[in-house]
């Protein structure tokens, strides 16, 4: 094409909230923002305004007034939040008219396909189906499926293979090696108040029995022989986590486990002096947090699941999570063998080479100028 591709990339929860769709949306627009014949745009729902990074007015789903309306339209606060955010997005469509809306928040597409002709913008909407959503995805013009899994499942329920691109999530890779200096790894478990004797096992999630199944990861640690490894537990706390909080301090006492909501860039730091990843989860959207923890060199441990097995491929430890006992043996594996130095680096060089935005970046723009090249129905109403 002669002229850049201009894209809008769309999520409410930006600045809000640190899931994996939100952590997806910042690095996907800093590792496309260089990419010649690309002008990226960022507009989230919380944050400073920089250069192509625009603030959308929203009612925040961790608000008091989001979950509250939410109540009348008989729905949750995050539905709340993507539908205030809907008309300051309009503006600032019709101003910058972009050929591609690229979004993970599935109400807030919604209104971007039901409104399109009223806006006026023939843009193409893409979604990016990390949460996921099953189908049918009749509000769309294009799905972004992040896994082979769901491509299929979507084929299989009767979609149309021009319609679903399989480009998997990329992620920030680090140059260098993870860290593996034994004295500053102390250093930093001391300065996070983390033991400096015990091995740490961490999860990274929200904290609650639902989904990130949290419950089971504490039992399965608390069934390790004494003395057991430390449990670091990481992510959304919400109503639901002090059951959570209850049980661990029950079964691994107060000694034993860490239970914190921190910043997004802080966690990081816990990821570099833990040694093993666990997710109780028994299915994922993508799993983006295997990654990090591949990135520092963790052997992951997780379900037996088509989608697991597609981001971690060599690298996972995989077990039926869904049996107790499970987890806890596949830990007490890794803790047996060992992590030599060469293993720890390898993971690290196996996210960059299969995830890295380097390496990546063809396909979304082979995915964009794809959807820009098939005429869509929506575009010729538009034209009528």
């Amino acid at each position: 094409m002669n002229k850049n591709i201009k894209v809008y990339l769309a999520c409410t929860g930006v600045g809000i909230i640190n899931r994996g769709i939100e952590t997806f949306a910042c690095e996907c627009f800093y590792g496309l923002q260089s990419t010649e014949g690309l002008q990226i745009e960022l507009f989230k729902g919380a944050g400073d305004e920089k250069l192509d990074e625009h603030r959308l007015w929203n009612l925040p789903r961790n608000g008091n007034l989001a979950p509250f309306l939410g109540k009348f339209i008989k729905r949750n606060g995050y539905v709340v939040e993507q539908l205030s955010s809907f008309l300051p997005f309009v503006y600032h469509i019709k101003k910058g008219r972009p050929d591609i809306i690229f979004y993970s928040d599935s109400n807030l597409g919604f209104q971007l396909y039901w409104w399109r002709k009223q806006i006026g913008v023939p843009y193409r909407l893409v979604f990016s189906n990390g949460g996921p959503c099953n189908p049918p995805f009749s509000r769309t013009d294009y799905v972004q499926q992040v896994a082979p899994f769901y491509r299929e499942q979507a084929l299989e329920a009767g979609e149309s293979p021009s319609k679903h691109f399989l480009v998997p999530y990329g992620i920030n890779v680090p140059n260098g090696d993870p860290l593996l200096n034994h004295q500053q790894r102390q250093n930093i478990k001391q300065r996070l108040g983390l033991p400096c004797d015990r091995p740490i096992i961490i999860s990274v999630g929200w904290i609650s029995a639902t989904h990130k199944r949290m419950n089971y990861v504490v039992d399965e640690v608390a069934a390790l022989p004494e003395p057991r490894p430390y449990l670091v537990m990481l992510g959304y706390m919400d109503e639901s986590s002090e059951a959570i909080v209850n049980q661990a301090t029950l079964h691994l006492g107060k000694q034993g486990f860490t239970a914190l909501s921190v910043p997004y860039e802080q966690v990081s730091q816990y990821y570099q002096v833990a040694d093993i990843f666990v997710l109780g989860s028994l299915q994922e959207g993508f799993g983006r947090v295997y990654l990090e923890a591949l990135i520092h060199g963790l052997p992951c441990v997780a379900n037996d699941h088509p989608v697991m097995r597609y981001v971690l491929g060599s690298q996972g430890t995989f077990a039926d999570l869904s049996k107790p006992g499970s987890m806890t043996q596949a830990i007490a594996q890794i803790l047996q063998q060992g992590q030599p130095p060469q293993a720890i680096i390898h993971r690290r060089e196996y996210v960059r080479e299969r995830f890295s935005w380097k390496n990546l970046t063809p396909a979304y723009m082979e995915m964009f100028h794809a959807c820009l090249a098939q005429e869509k129905d929506c575009v010729v109403s538009m034209q009528n």
